[in-house]
């Protein structure tokens, strides 16, 4: 059985409890249905690819199998959280990770300069905005380690745009609610040295994704061969 730690995260800009999952695969999507239908949830598909809706009374909690991500206005836990050793007992078939870099990220360009699209559970968007404005961070173990084995042999010289808490040579100011960030190009490993993640506490030395989730490397090499064993403790269990 695979570790895997929760982190439901209260964002209060947003409304919403979140609650980072597996990336499912269809039939531990059902696992999940299975066991919020025998917690007396109604279970219905709420269009798109692995994405449901649970209802039972006042409770609402949307699931996007695909993304791996729960979300709902009430916590979740009591809920969700006894099944997660039934997802991660499902056994992952041999060559499980392949294919997984698609649900982590695309890059185009190459010979050093590449643009960088990531495909995280929350930090893009309207939750990206939320969650910077509440002094949060909701990038999650997997998506860090596929991070970090995308740019971990970056030399110095390599470049990435990000958006870090204290202003860099050249950053732009970015105010988020009564917070300022700034968007910033920094060296590669000061990027990777500094990044948040749901399990640490964002500093004044934090960097993050940028909103929109698109990195652009200058200097970097990038390696898209992405392993189960490059996934860290959440696994793309498929």
């Amino acid at each position: 059985m695979l570790r895997f730690t929760l982190h439901q995260l209260h964002v209060p800009s947003l409304g919403k409890y979140l609650l980072p999952l597996p990336k499912l695969s269809p039939e531990q999507l059902a696992i999940l249905s299975a066991h919020l239908e025998e917690r007396g949830f109604d279970v219905r598909p709420s269009g798109g690819r692995g994405r449901q809706l649970a209802r039972k009374g006042l409770q609402r909690i949307s699931i996007d199998g695909a993304l791996g991500l729960a979300a709902s206005g009430d916590d979740m836990l009591d809920a969700l959280a006894p099944a997660l050793p039934s997802l991660l007992a499902w056994r992952i078939p041999a060559g499980g990770a392949t294919g997984a870099a698609s649900f982590y990220f695309s890059v185009k360009g190459s010979g050093g300069s590449a643009e960088l699209q990531l495909f995280p559970r929350m930090e893009s968007l309207r939750t990206w905005t939320c969650l910077r404005r509440d002094g949060l961070c909701g990038l999650t173990p997997d998506e860090a380690s596929v991070l970090r084995h995308l740019l971990g042999r970056a030399p110095r010289s390599s470049r990435a745009d990000c958006v870090t808490s204290k202003p860099k040579p050249g950053s732009k100011t970015l105010q988020v609610g009564r917070r300022v960030y700034y968007r910033s190009t920094i060296p590669v490993p000061d990027f990777l040295a500094s990044l948040a993640t749901v399990e640490t506490k964002a500093t004044d030395s934090s960097s993050y994704l940028p909103r929109d989730s698109v990195m652009a490397l200058r200097g970097a090499e990038v390696d898209t061969r992405v392993g189960r064993e490059d996934l860290g403790e959440w696994c793309y269990l498929a």
